[in-house]
């Protein structure tokens, strides 16, 4: 028989087997673990650890007693995560963005899963196993320079920069130095203080091969840059989408699907012909619109920060001090006294 649960179905379940006593939960400083039965549905083991800054693993295993369909309902926040595969598989739906996809031993995904509702399909007695980083960008790769970001996948780039982040998934398969590092992260020989500095070092490692492997396979994709005439004007066309949707650009994806070129064509070429990415000149682009609105004195600073495409204010404070030495405010108030 294949049970149908919600998102307040699990909640309900958790909390009802936690009080029968099925359910266990124990935390001990930055690790928490859940484990026993919840009723009707599933064996579970999770140990979750809070690692750096804007870093967390969990290592999970599950068993379901019956097929279960759960419907997941959109996040409220953007979660970012790479999610590797150890044993068993599941089938997922994320609407709007993919088709049912096969997630399975030997395989990883790199996601942003923010406003999306999720189906997912799951086959009973089949143990099911994996390790999972969630990545809070802004934190992360704080103290990085710009130059550096452009090291890192796009969709982590643009939610740093303070970016529309937009929903994102991609498969790869689990590389042989991947599984090297998993092993040593589900065989950790440390605790307390230990544990928690070998687990973080494991996982910086991890999100290393993923971002060496996301830029293989990115150049492996990349034929040539581009050199005809039609290339360069799909790369001009790009740049006018940017300054004509400064409160909404669209993601490097979207925007390549819009010209008509590949997502590595577009980010090559947009370097070669301008000498910097398509969000770093757009960000830079959006800073000197910013100079002058602020120059003009019609605007406060928070109407500027959101006319050209901030949503954070102190983001957009911390961003325009670096680049031109002032604060938008000290900025605006020189501007007037000039006046």
């Amino acid at each position: 028989m294949t049970k149908i649960v919600t998102e307040i179905d699990w909640q309900e379940l958790w909390a009802e087997s936690e009080q029968e006593g099925t359910f266990f939960r124990q935390s001990k400083g930055v690790e928490t673990i859940h484990q026993g039965k919840v009723l009707d549905v599933c064996n579970i083991h999770r140990c979750w650890t809070t690692l750096r800054n804007g870093l967390s693993v969990e290592i999970i295993e599950v068993n379901f007693t019956d097929d279960l369909v759960w419907i997941r309902d959109s996040l409220d926040e953007s979660r970012f995560g790479l999610s590797f595969f150890l044993s068993g598989k599941v089938k997922i739906e994320r609407h709007g963005l993919t088709d049912i996809t096969d997630e399975s031993i030997g395989k990883y995904y790199s996601e942003c899963n923010c406003d999306l509702k999720e189906t997912e399909y799951w086959k009973a007695g089949e143990k099911f196993s994996r390790i999972y980083l969630e990545i809070e960008p802004q934190q992360f790769f704080q103290s990085f320079e710009e130059e550096d970001l452009e090291q890192i996948p796009i969709y982590l780039h643009q939610a740093v920069i303070g970016g529309k982040v937009q929903p994102y998934y991609q498969q790869g398969e689990i590389t042989q130095q991947m599984w090297l590092v998993l092993s040593h992260i589900l065989k950790c020989p440390h605790q307390g203080l230990m544990k928690q500095m070998y687990l973080e070092s494991k996982t910086i490692e991890l999100i290393t091969l993923y971002c060496q492997q996301f830029q293989k396979d990115n150049v492996d994709n990349y034929r040539s840059p581009s050199k005809n005439l039609s290339d360069i004007d799909k790369i001009y066309q790009a740049k006018e989408i940017l300054l004509n949707n400064l409160e909404n650009p669209p993601s490097l994806i979207e925007l390549a699907r819009q010209v008509g070129l590949n997502e590595f064509k577009l980010k090559c070429g947009f370097r070669q012909i301008f000498g910097t990415s398509a969000f770093k000149y757009l960000h830079d682009y959006k800073l000197e619109k910013a100079k002058q609105l602020l120059a003009l004195g019609e605007m406060k600073v928070e109407e500027v920060a959101s006319r050209v495409g901030f949503d954070s204010r102190s983001y957009f404070a911390l961003a325009f001090r670096k680049k031109f030495g002032l604060n938008p405010k000290q900025y605006f108030q020189h501007c007037q006294k000039s006046l």
